[in-house]
């Protein structure tokens, strides 16, 4: 579901490779520590791509949100273990 919520975003060329990174990571992570850490690196990861204009503002934001509903449900999962 988190690809395919990326995948209707328009994103450059520039910033599909950062992204696809953060999924990757994100689906790797297994722990409640690795994925709070995979959160705070996402919000690097978009604030830069934000900033050098790889992506616009509001598609900078539908993915913090993206990425932040897939990581509560990642910990509610955790929590629910």
């Amino acid at each position: 579901m988190l690809q395919e919520r990326i995948d209707g975003l328009k994103l450059s060329k520039q910033a599909r490779g950062p992204v696809s990174d953060l999924v990757r990571a994100l689906n790797a992570a297994a722990s409640r520590v690795d994925i709070e850490r995979e959160a705070a690196m996402q919000i690097e990861v978009i604030a830069g791509l934000e900033k050098t204009r790889a992506v616009r503002a509001g598609d900078a934001e539908a993915l913090y949100m993206v990425f932040d509903d897939e990581m509560q449900e990642r910990l509610a999962g955790i929590a629910g273990e």
